[in-house]
């Protein structure tokens, strides 16, 4: 059957049984002022805007607009599937910051006990619940645990998200890291907490700066020609010294503290012709040339280091074209050889599929007079090595 959202008495009781010992008696318990925990409603609470859950999104209008992205892109059906089949566990409360009550930590289960808590809410954003026979109610109230600011939650909301079971991607990651530091954080104390590197968290918020900055001009991340947008392409190039160079960065200096607007002025066309080729803008008919990490970008590394190459990819777009005039001709011989063989090795394990067609036949004909004029130019090439 359809699941219905049970209400009444239930909800408070099966949110305390599941809270603990410690918290089964919240509600004969009036909390101050100075209590660090207590138990809000749902509707009461607000979600954060400034989320790295939500780095680069620009279109949450309203709230609905954020549960909305909560339901469709972090897990949101198989959180109101557990919470319906076995009730709102309550093993951590959510962190809200008092000024606002602004959920800093839980707002992916503050989204789901929106849904299930109200079904106008469910109909506007086209939800459907999952199908649970004797579904739980949710609690009319959740525990909270308060803080004065986002200071004091970024130490456990940092491990949780990056070292912990619900991680970020590196985008989220990266502007946690950022606005750690801008806020006065010294980047080997935000390392140390989030179980990196300095040189890492560094590398990150200067990919951090250097999208915003791409941003504030004109590049438009949902724009990309690929579904998820891998900010490891920007972070990645940006430690290449061709790519800084394009760009009128100085060469990489660890040591330095990240600065926002990286880019210089007169070099922020460059960016978006890097972004443009890292990620796609597809309105302009400027598909990515990315399709891996490896071996494009080191490809793309290599075109920008080489002043004819980098003529002919900004001219033509095309990144095996710039190329092939970086890579050397033993090593495009050497993967075209490599290459040729594995399908010739294909071809061959299905040879037996051959139905007579004289048009197959000449293209085998014709592939073992190459094979043959090429084995007659290395022959000469070894004898003459040898002798």
């Amino acid at each position: 059957m359809r699941a219905g959202v049970p209400t009444g008495d239930d909800t408070d009781h099966n949110m305390a049984q599941a809270a603990g010992a410690g918290t089964r008696h919240w509600m004969a318990t009036k909390t101050t002022a100075k209590d660090t925990t207590d138990f809000v409603a749902p509707e009461e609470l607000s979600f954060d805007l400034s989320n790295p859950r939500f780095a680069g999104e620009e279109r949450f209008a309203t709230e609905e607009d954020i549960v909305r992205y909560l339901t469709q892109h972090v897990d949101g059906d198989e959180l109101l599937q557990s919470i319906l089949s076995a009730g709102y566990l309550d093993f951590e409360p959510l962190i809200v910051q008092r000024e606002g009550r602004i959920v800093l930590e839980g707002n992916r289960r503050l989204a789901a006990l929106r849904l299930l808590g109200d079904e106008s809410l469910r109909r506007k954003l086209r939800v459907s619940l999952p199908e649970v026979d004797h579904p739980k109610a949710p609690p009319s109230r959740v525990r909270v645990k308060w803080v004065d600011d986002r200071t004091d939650a970024r130490a456990s909301i940092g491990f949780k998200h990056i070292n912990g079971p619900f991680k970020w991607d590196a985008l989220a990651k990266a502007r946690f890291a950022a606005e750690w530091f801008e806020s006065g954080g010294n980047i080997a104390t935000i390392g140390r907490t989030l179980g990196d590197s300095h040189n890492t968290v560094r590398r990150l918020v200067n990919g951090w700066y250097a999208l915003k900055q791409a941003s504030e001009d004109g590049f438009d991340r949902e724009d990309r020609s690929k579904p998820r947008f891998a900010f490891s392409h920007l972070y990645s190039a940006l430690t290449r010294a061709s790519v800084r160079e394009f760009l009128g960065l100085t060469p990489e200096d660890l040591s330095a503290p990240p600065r926002p607007n990286p880019v210089p002025p007169e070099n922020r066309k460059e960016l978006q012709t890097l972004m443009s080729w890292l990620y796609g803008q597809e309105r302009r008919g400027e598909p990515t040339l990315i399709q891996s990490q490896n071996p494009n970008l080191n490809q793309l590394s290599d075109v920008l280091g080489n002043a004819e190459a980098r003529q002919m990819l900004l001219a033509k777009r095309d990144l095996q074209a710039a190329f092939e005039r970086v890579e050397p001709p033993s090593s495009r011989l050497s993967d075209a050889l490599m290459k040729a063989a594995r399908q010739c090795e294909d071809a061959m394990a299905v040879s037996g599929a051959y139905d007579g067609d004289p048009t197959l036949y000449r293209v085998a004909t014709n592939m073992n007079e190459t094979t043959h004029g090429l084995v007659v130019v290395m022959r000469a090439k070894t004898r003459q090595k040898d002798g």
